[in-house]
C-alpha cells in the first residue's frame, strides 16, 4: 500500500475513535457547533480523493466518511457512536482489499494513452511535416493498449507508439522506476544470450562482435563473419525491433548501422548459424543460449560502439603534445547559466584554456559530443562563437506564435509555418587550428543544432560512424494521470528558409550531414572488441595529422 492510502485510512479510523467518545459530550453541549465535527471525515476524503483521484479499493472508506456524516443529522449519542463503529469497521475492510486486489491503485492503460494521444495531436508540431496520420495511428493502437496487462507491456507498446514518429524528442517515461521497467521491458522482448552480437560491416558484411571466450571453440570469434542466422540471412536481424533499443532513429542511415546489433538475440533454447572460419571455409554451429536475456550483452555492445572519451562533463583531456580534446556530455553548464539564458562564464571559461593551450603548443582541437543529450541552446551558441569565423552567422528561426489561434501560425497557401525571429551569434574566431567534433546516433537535440551550424565552417569537421540523431525542435508533453510522462516535439524551429529545421520528413532524411562518415570494418572490430581502443578517435587523429 502506498503512503498515502495509509495516512488516509489512519485519518478517518482516528475520527471514528474520536467521535465515539465525543457523542454523549456532543449531545448534551448546548452549542450545536459540535455536530459539524461529524462533517470533518467526509471533507478529509473529498480532499484526498481529489489529491489522489478515486481509488475503487478505497470505497469502504469513502462509504465510512458518508456514514459519519449521519451523525450531524442525526443528534443521538447511541445512534453516533453505532455509525462511529461502523465505520471503524467499514475502514479497517479496506487493508485487506486493498492488500489482496491486484487492480489496486492499477493503472487504467487505456484512458492514459487517451489522454496522451489527444494532448500530442493537438501539440506535435511536426505532424504536417511527417504526414502523420493520427486516426490511424489511433485506430492502430487503441486495441494494444486495451491488450496491455501490466506496466511492462504498457512501456513496450508506448515504445511502440513513439517510434513511429521517428523523432529523438518523442519518448514516454513511466511512473515507476525507469531503470528496472524498461530493463525487464527489453529482457522480455530482445532475446537470448547466445555469447555473441553481430554488426553489418560498411562493405554489407556480418560479423561477430563482442564474442564471449565460450565461443573460441567452435572458432568464432570478433570478425568472424557470419551469413546465416536460424537459416536467415544475418543482415535481416532486427527488423522490427528497433523501436524496443531505448534509442529512437530519427535518420534511416542511424538506424540501418544499428539494425542488426539489435536483432542478436532472435531464436529460441539454441541458435543455428553458418559462418566463415579462419580459412574461409562455411562451417554450422548450434550455439545453446547462455542467458535468457540478450538485453545486458546489447548494452555492453552500445557501450563500446558509442564510447565517448572517459572523463568528466566539460572537461579538458590533452590526447598528446598537439592535440587537446573537450568531452561535452549534455549542452548545460550550470543551473544559473540555464537559468539566465547566459553562458558568458562558460565562454570565458573556453577562452581562457584555448590561450593556455596556444601557448603549450597545442595545434588542434576535438570536441566530443558522442552521446550528448542535449539542452540549452544559447550553450550552443557560447561554444560556437568561440570557433566560429569572426562576424554575425545565423544559427536558426522561431516559429511565429499566434495568440488568437493559440498556436503556431501557418501559411495558408503553403501549410508552412510562419517565420518568427532569427536567431544569430557572433563569431570570434578564437581558435586558428584544426577542430573536429565527433558525433553519434545518440548526439540529440541541442547536439543536433551545435552539428549543423558548425559545420558551416572551413576550419570545423564532424566526424563519426553515423551522423548525429537529426531531432532539432523545442520539447514539451503531457503529464498522465499515473505519474508518467509523454514527451514530444513541442514547439517549432526553422531554418533560414522557413523550413523545418533539422528533422526529417517521411523520407527520415535528417538535414544533418557529417563530413566524414567513418566506416565500420574489420579494422574497427579488431580495435573496439580487442584492443579496447576509442577507434573513432583514433580515426580523428589520423585526419588530423594527415
Amino acid at each position: 500500500m502506498i503512503a498515502i492510502d495509509i495516512s488516509f485510512i489512519i485519518i478517518i479510523l482516528l475520527a471514528c475513535i474520536a467521535l465515539f467518545f465525543m457523542a454523549g459530550y456532543a449531545v448534551k453541549a448546548i452549542n450545536s457547533k459540535w455536530k459539524i465535527l461529524w462533517c470533518i471525515p467526509v471533507v478529509v476524503c473529498m480532499i484526498i480523493s481529489l489529491a489522489t483521484d478515486f481509488e475503487k479499493c478505497l470505497v469502504t472508506v469513502y462509504i465510512a466518511s458518508v456514514v459519519l456524516l449521519i451523525g450531524f443529522i442525526k443528534e443521538s449519542e447511541k445512534l453516533r457512536k453505532l455509525l462511529s463503529v461502523i465505520s471503524a469497521i467499514l475502514t479497517l475492510s479496506a487493508i485487506p482489499v486493498c492488500l489482496l486486489s491486484t487492480g489496486y491503485r492499477s493503472t487504467d492503460y487505456v484512458a492514459e494513452f487517451k489522454k496522451g494521444f489527444d494532448g500530442m495531436k493537438e501539440h506535435y508540431v511536426l505532424s504536417a511535416h511527417k504526414n502523420i496520420d493520427w486516426d490511424a495511428l489511433y485506430d492502430k493502437y487503441i486495441p494494444k493498449f486495451r491488450a496491455v496487462e501490466d506496466d511492462v507491456d504498457n512501456f513496450l507498446v508506448w515504445n511502440e507508439f513513439t517510434d513511429e514518429f521517428k523523432d529523438g524528442h518523442v519518448g514516454f517515461s513511466p511512473a515507476g522506476d525507469y531503470d528496472e521497467i524498461s530493463e525487464k521491458a527489453y529482457d522480455r522482448v530482445l532475446g537470448n544470450d547466445y555469447g555473441l552480437s553481430l554488426m553489418e560491416l560498411s562493405n554489407g558484411k556480418v560479423v561477430a562482435v563482442n564474442v564471449s571466450d565460450s565461443l573460441a571453440q567452435a572458432g568464432i570469434k570478433n570478425g568472424t563473419q557470419v551469413i546465416l542466422w536460424d537459416g536467415k540471412d544475418a543482415k535481416s536481424l532486427g527488423e522490427g525491433l528497433t523501436k524496443y533499443a531505448g534509442m529512437c532513429f530519427a535518420d534511416k542511415d542511424n538506424e540501418a548501422f544499428y539494425k542488426v546489433l539489435l536483432g542478436s538475440g532472435t531464436g529460441g533454447d539454441t541458435v543455428t548459424i553458418t559462418y566463415l572460419d579462419e580459412s574461409g571455409a562455411e562451417k554450422t554451429a548450434e550455439l545453446p543460449k547462455l542467458g535468457t536475456y540478450y538485453s545486458g550483452r546489447l548494452k555492453a555492445t552500445l557501450d563500446i560502439i558509442n564510447q565517448g572519451i572517459e572523463t568528466g562533463h566539460l572537461t579538458w583531456v590533452d590526447i598528446d603534445e598537439k592535440t587537446s580534446a573537450f568531452r561535452i556530455k549534455m549542452m548545460m553548464y550550470d543551473f544559473k547559466s540555464l537559468k539566465n539564458e547566459n553562458h558568458d562564464a562558460l565562454k570565458y571559461a573556453i577562452t581562457e584554456k584555448l590561450a593556455e593551450l596556444k601557448a603549450k603548443g597545442v595545434e588542434n582541437i576535438i570536441l566530443d559530443l558522442r552521446s550528448n543529450g542535449g539542452g540549452s541552446g544559447d550553450m550552443v551558441k557560447a561554444i560556437a562563437s568561440v570557433f566560429a569565423p569572426l562576424g554575425e552567422h545565423y544559427y536558426c528561426t522561431d516559429g511565429l506564435w499566434d495568440d488568437e489561434l493559440g498556436g503556431y501560425a501557418t501559411d495558408p497557401e503553403t501549410g508552412k509555418y510562419v517565420k518568427g525571429t532569427d536567431n544569430y551569434f557572433t563569431g570570434e574566431n578564437l581558435w586558428d587550428g584544426k577542430v573536429v567534433v565527433l558525433v553519434n546516433a545518440l548526439s540529440v537535440s541541442a547536439a543536433d543544432h551545435f552539428v549543423k551550424v558548425t559545420s558551416e565552417f572551413d576550419n570545423i569537421t564532424v566526424m563519426g560512424f553515423t551522423e548525429s540523431n537529426g531531432s532539432a525542435q523545442a520539447v514539451g508533453g503531457v503529464n498522465l494521470d499515473s505519474g508518467a510522462y509523454l514527451q514530444f516535439s513541442s514547439c517549432v524551429v526553422l531554418d533560414e528558409h522557413g523550413d523545418i529545421f533539422i528533422d526529417s520528413g517521411e523520407d527520415m532524411e535528417s538535414g544533418n550531414d557529417i563530413e566524414i562518415k567513418i566506416d565500420f570494418t574489420e579494422e574497427t572490430v579488431k580495435s573496439l572488441f580487442d584492443n579496447d581502443e576509442d577507434y573513432v578517435l583514433n580515426k580523428a587523429l589520423e585526419y588530423l595529422y594527415e
